[in-house]
């Protein structure tokens, strides 16, 4: 108001004089200012998209097949804590651990406790009390993890403790304080590892369990009210990951615009930016990175979390720098942003048009001499290659520069980004293999996302985004699918010839590892649709320029992947009965059917906010059907099959940071405002004297606050 008032003093004879001149400058004047908001109104990103109830039923059975994964562990297992040395709210808390198999996992891995952890805090935050329970039952177990069998931190390695064969792992695994804290091993038994060594124990921590469990946690202390000593533990969890996995606060790359870069490790002893030699010589694959490990949603959870509920007592659990000078929670927060610009910019390099990924990928990016850590440097200059001899790192069995079962977890992952982090996941920088900032290329969440998406579109054999135009019509199909899951194969296919185009390109150079018909392949990609698809996009195969989909047909899609397995079948004896052919029901396949079909549903909850008021949670299932199983295996484990799940109150519609409230009080606003040059120019126009002007001044504030009231 006070800008319109001085506008009139200052030209009495545009404003009172000459009405229609007064008219058109103001609007002059206000232009710029509504094709302001209407820009920013238009760079909001759309919220996020969810399936329907076909999706919803997916995912509850899904969590209840995952849930029945949860033993209690036997003395041999997982170290048991007693209370005195836990938060108050685990003090008589039943210890829960998943029980893995398959590849490189068997026993308690830290990879299965972090998928558990994740799932039930997140399930827990949307009210579901059982959850509450299942999720401190596995952070009580973590913690033990945590702690090791031989009453140590686990994780391996405090920042300068010689290990191994004189050498040191850079980091802090765990943080002290009351009761354990940090990154775990990452396998229980730690024996395990070496069956005919006992001496050689399991090592290290893994980056991927680690970063799920800890956010678990984090959610956990929202729904636990954020009480001091849960908050304590919790945040020197926060701490360790980033020392331990992220290489805090030492282990960085500096770009030629001053930006500060870190590189995800593969755990405690290898992995990322980890020197191949000097004194914190890398244990595994030199300058090795897994883009599947990136998790941009948590890094940016880890830093709220942080910026939310710092204490000036917490100063004292941060790592200095090697050269002996202290860390400030601002560094720690700056680290995990650090990340995420990072992460971007090696999953761009590492991944194809279609969206296939590489398992593993180099990052050699030396310093002048292995024993420094921080130094300017490009990570990505020569992905997916290690270096410029084009070398090459795999590891756990999959293989580098290929897509497979590494590399399908990147979806969910950075589809989790744009379902909490819709807006900030829009603004990323690509660089050149040179450093600088590529103004010529978008990549961030969405067109990421959007490349699965182009790719089913493109390439399936039937149109999901209308309603039953992927159904199954005949015999032994209708059966046990919904869907046809061979039409759907021919987006990804790498069983038949010749294999469907784009799975390998120069950043994914070999070829595919498993075929989309396992669901630790194809559930991944499905997540993809969350991300809404607005730009209109050339498909390679049917030489066609596709538009934009809407809402509904993005749902559609979503509801047609969660159709390819019958859930119809449950009984309280004995939980759902799930067939189909892409419906597998053992342990790695179900961690990402139940995670693809959380994100899927739109079951992801925000974290609890910082002053929520102390309600009591939701209710407890009356019963938990429980069947005893007895090992003959070394290592004894009591099995409790979990079958059931607490009800929950149906998912928001958009969770993300922006939704449609932002788009609906931008176009009001325009319209108040065009509202408002109407009325002044009236008012001009009737008042041609200059004995008016300050009754006209006057009233304008009077005016604007019941404008903005009624906004409000």
């Amino acid at each position: 108001q006070g800008f319109f008032c001085s506008t009139a003093a200052q030209h009495p004879g545009l404003a009172f004089g000459a009405p229609s001149l007064a008219s058109a400058a103001m609007l002059k004047m206000l232009l710029p200012l509504l094709l302001c908001v209407s820009a920013c109104a238009a760079e909001k990103p759309a919220p996020p998209v969810y399936g329907g109830e076909p999706v919803q039923k997916a995912f509850d059975a899904w969590l209840s097949e995952w849930r029945n994964f949860y033993v209690e562990p036997g003395k041999d297992n997982v170290p048991l804590l007693d209370d005195a040395v836990l938060p108050e709210a685990l003090q008589g808390v039943k210890p829960k651990v998943v029980l893995s198999e398959g590849g490189a996992a068997g026993g308690v891995v830290s990879e299965g406790m972090g998928y558990g952890l994740m799932m039930e805090g997140m399930a827990a935050a949307r009210g579901d009390g059982w959850a509450v329970d299942l999720g401190l039952s596995l952070m009580r177990s973590w913690m033990g993890m945590v702690e090791g069998s031989d009453g140590a931190a686990s994780g391996g390695e405090g920042e300068g403790e010689e290990e191994g064969a004189g050498k040191a792992a850079y980091g802090v695994s765990a943080v002290a304080g009351k009761g354990p804290a940090g990154v775990a091993t990452w396998k229980f038994p730690r024996d395990l590892c070496a069956a005919n060594e006992p001496w050689k124990p399991c090592h290290g921590s893994a980056a991927d369990g680690d970063v799920d469990a800890v956010l678990g946690m984090v959610y956990l202390a929202g729904v636990k009210h954020y009480a001091d000593d849960f908050v304590d533990v919790v945040m020197r969890s926060v701490i360790a990951f980033a020392s331990a996995d992220l290489g805090f606060p030492d282990m960085y790359r500096v770009l030629p615009d001053g930006k500060r870069v870190y590189v995800p490790r593969a755990g405690s002893q290898w992995g990322g930016l980890t020197p191949s030699g000097g004194r914190f010589q890398a244990k595994g694959p030199d300058w090795c990175y897994n883009p599947s490990y990136f998790a941009p949603a948590h890094y940016r959870t880890f830093r709220d979390f942080v910026k939310a509920h710092w204490r000036k007592d917490f100063d004292q659990y941060l790592p200095p720098l090697l050269n002996g000078s202290k860390t400030s929670a601002e560094d720690l927060m700056a680290a995990f942003d650090g990340a995420i610009l990072g992460g971007y910019n090696i999953l761009y390099y590492s991944s194809c048009e279609s969206g296939a990924v590489s398992n593993w990928v180099g990052v050699q990016a030396p310093c002048e001499d292995d024993d420094t850590l921080s130094c300017g440097g490009v990570p990505w200059e020569y992905t997916p290659y290690v270096g410029k001899d084009q070398g090459k790192c795999s590891t756990s069995g999959t293989k580098w520069g290929s897509f497979g079962a590494d590399a399908t977890r990147t979806f969910w992952r950075v589809a989790m980004d744009y379902a909490l982090y819709a807006e900030e996941s829009e603004k990323v920088d690509i660089y050149w293999r040179s450093g600088w900032v590529n103004q010529n290329v978008t990549f961030n969440a969405r067109t990421f996302l959007n490349r699965v998406q182009t790719q089913y579109k493109d390439y399936a054999k039937c149109d999901g985004s209308s309603i039953g135009g992927c159904d199954c019509d005949w015999g032994e199909c209708t059966v046990t699918n919904k869907t046809r899951p061979w039409m759907l194969n021919a987006a990804f296919a790498v069983d038949t010839q010749p294999p469907t185009p784009g799975l390998t390109c120069d950043n994914v150079p070999t070829a595919w590892g498993q075929a989309w018909w396992a669901g630790f392949m194809s559930y991944p990609t499905f997540t993809a649709f969350i991300a809404p698809y607005q730009d209109n996009v050339y498909l390679k195969k049917k030489k066609l320029t596709a538009g934009p989909m809407s809402e509904q047909e993005s749902r559609n899609w979503l509801n047609t992947f969660a159709n390819l397995c019958d859930f119809s079948n449950f009984t309280e004896k004995g939980g759902w009965k799930i067939v189909g052919k892409v419906c597998q029901r053992t342990y790695f396949h179900v961690s990402q059917q139940a995670i693809s079909t959380m994100i899927m549903s739109g079951s992801l909850s925000p974290v609890p906010p910082a002053k929520s008021p102390k309600t009591k949670s939701a209710s407890k299932p009356k019963s938990h059907p429980k069947s005893q199983s007895n090992s003959t295996a070394k290592h004894k484990v009591v099995v409790e099959s979990v079958r059931k799940f607490s009800v929950r109150p149906a998912p928001a519609e958009s969770i993300g940071h922006v939704g449609n409230f932002q788009v609906l009080t931008a176009a009001a606003l325009l319209v108040l405002m065009a509202a408002f040059v109407g009325m002044v120019a009236a008012r001009i126009r009737k008042r041609g004297i200059a004995e008016q002007r300050l009754t006209e001044c006057d009233a304008n504030p009077l005016m604007d606050e019941a404008v903005v009231e009624h906004a409000i």
